[in-house]
């Protein structure tokens, strides 16, 4: 078995075909199935991206102008003054956010991320692990290059692949999609703190959803990347956020560290995707070369996935920009 490089096929940037069948449930649970089966619609992640998005920005006016009343300032006094002088309006928190009910909820809230996301990558470690084991003993290939190549790019013998009750990215991978729902809580905290939600945050949200949905939905070998890459950040920010919930002071060199972090996933990430492209690889018996991204459906993910990182890069870097930079030099 081997694998080498070369240029894509050409069909493969063709209209999608949506021939690709529905996974099959990674679970035994006929409730878990039909949430699965539910899930792997497209208007279960189009139609709640859509709520929230939309949601949150009619929300996002009604939050400035509690700002604006406790600031002792009218609307027309609100158009004097610059973008920079809104963002540093004081927040208005609605009561709720005053309890200590709502403070320990958000504590356990991060918590709870930084705990899943931990499970999520060192549970991946241990797919990657386990099926390049599995994958050597069938190709007596020693060269783990090789073999995590396969891993990665075999829907049917690698990580995607269900034939075992080992857990693999099919089941990682959903958890990791249906979470994506979950973080919305992230910005109903900042809107009940008395925050609007920046754009960064609501594209940031609503966009993760429908790059999962479509990984997992077409079961499109670089999503690992999206799972892995993604909890391992996310680990080390809802750490962040939990200490901060503890009144511990974290330095704005690791604040600095962590956004620098996000930015770099979404830059290595999408090229080592995109390079998943360019991957041709034989199957175990050595005699058949297919692509890594074999049809239209596992190019799609692919696509959907570089036009949501494009535009989330700028914005991160735009933050990163006026927070640390801007700021700085003030």
């Amino acid at each position: 078995m081997s694998f080498s490089f070369g240029l894509p096929d050409s069909s493969l940037w063709g209209l999608p075909k949506f021939d690709t069948l529905v996974p099959p449930s990674p679970f035994q649970c006929e409730k878990l199935t039909k949430v699965f089966d539910a899930s792997m619609k497209v208007s279960t992640p189009l139609t709640i991206a859509i709520i929230y998005f939309t949601s949150v920005h009619l929300i996002n006016p009604i939050v400035v102008r509690r700002q604006l009343k406790k600031a002792n300032l009218t609307e027309k006094d609100a158009e004097k003054l610059s973008e920079k002088e809104l963002k540093r309006l004081k927040p208005a928190p609605y009561k709720i956010a005053t309890f200590g009910l709502f403070k320990l909820f958000v504590l356990l809230h991060n918590i709870f991320l930084c705990a899943y996301s931990v499970w999520t990558f060192v549970g991946m470690l241990n797919s990657f692990s386990r099926t390049i084991s599995q994958i050597s003993l069938k190709t007596n290939s020693e060269s783990t290059l090789v073999n995590f190549v396969h891993a990665v790019c075999d829907v049917e013998s690698g990580v995607f692949q269900q034939t075992t009750k080992d857990k693999n990215l099919a089941l990682f991978g959903w958890w990791f999609y249906i979470s994506k729902f979950y973080e919305v809580v992230d910005t109903i905290i900042i809107l009940l703190k008395g925050r609007p939600s920046s754009l960064l945050q609501s594209y940031h949200h609503a966009g993760a959803m429908m790059c999962m949905w479509s990984g997992i939905r077409y079961q499109s070998p670089p999503i690992w990347i999206f799972v892995v890459f993604n909890s391992f950040i996310h680990s080390l920010m809802y750490l962040y956020f939990s200490l901060a919930c503890l009144k511990i002071r974290v330095p704005t060199f690791i604040k600095r560290a962590l956004t620098s972090m996000q930015i770099s996933q979404f830059i290595i990430g999408g090229s080592l995707a995109v390079f998943h492209a360019f991957i041709w690889y034989s199957d175990v018996s050595g005699q058949k070369f297919s692509g890594c991204i074999n049809s239209t459906d596992q190019a799609l993910p692919l696509l959907i996935n570089v036009a949501y990182l494009t535009p989330l890069t700028a914005l991160f870097a735009a933050f990163y920009i006026e927070s640390y930079i801007k700021r700085k030099t003030a």
